[in-house]
């Protein structure tokens, strides 16, 4: 048994190479790390602190959110992994600070320690779920191949167009819930491409590139999740 595991442990690292183990994976858990605690801190449900939900400072955070992950891909594209990293912790900050505003959202339609479970809920749920995903992606990296990536794209731009387009007609998505469900299967799609292509990534040195798509997929589907079950029990 011992044997058996160690070797498994030796063609793990064989087929992602140290660089996942000891610099992709650390500097993600932090990432994670830092978004869970700046999105439950800067929500006001466990604490004092609470972001204020003016239009102005919301687009104000989105314009820096934006900034920070267009620098931090680029200086990762560029295999710049130290400087990427950096900028890493602070847009994991920002994208923390944003995604509070779902929970501020959420506490004002159920209770507060709804609230809270349901995050916890959809966290887990949704850390399994990616997890196992990149591992279908990289068990069966041999049969996904470029084709994958064009429907994804076509598939991710109509969705976007969408819910933004749902946004500006209505006020508010209607659909929200059916919208969120769609935007789960399309990136349960992008996780499988992404776990597929991570050898590739980690072993050309592109590690960082590696850190960033998992973090943005995994936060995003926790999202989602979280979305979906606030809906269904307003609903209820």
């Amino acid at each position: 048994m011992v044997i058996s595991s160690r070797t498994k442990r030796m063609e793990g690292q064989k087929i992602l190479g140290n660089d996942f183990y000891y610099k992709t994976l650390p500097v993600f858990l932090i990432g994670l790390i830092i978004w869970v605690g700046a999105t439950i801190g800067f929500s006001g449900l466990v604490g004092p602190v609470i972001l204020p939900m003016t239009v102005g400072f919301i687009i104000f955070l989105l314009i820096i959110y934006i900034v920070l992950w267009i620098v931090t891909v680029i200086m990762a594209l560029k295999r710049q992994n130290i400087l990427s990293m950096v900028i890493f912790i602070f847009a994991s900050l920002v994208s923390g600070m944003l995604s509070s505003t779902l929970l501020i959202w959420a506490s004002s339609i159920i209770r507060i320690e709804l609230v809270l479970g349901l995050f916890f809920i959809a966290f887990v749920v949704g850390f399994l779920v990616t997890l196992g995903l990149l591992i279908l992606g990289l068990i069966f990296r041999d049969k996904i191949n470029i084709k994958w990536i064009y429907p994804l794209l076509l598939f991710g731009g109509i969705l976007i167009i969408l819910e933004i387009s749902l946004i500006l007609i209505f006020g508010s998505n209607p659909i929200l819930i059916i919208t969120s469900i769609l935007v789960l299967i399309w990136l349960f799609g992008v996780i499988l491409w992404d776990g597929s292509r991570l050898p590739q990534t980690v072993s050309e040195g592109y590690w960082m590139l590696a850190v960033i798509e998992i973090f943005l997929d995994m936060i995003n589907v926790i999202l989602r999740i979280f979305i979906i079950l606030v809906e269904v029990f307003t609903e209820s």
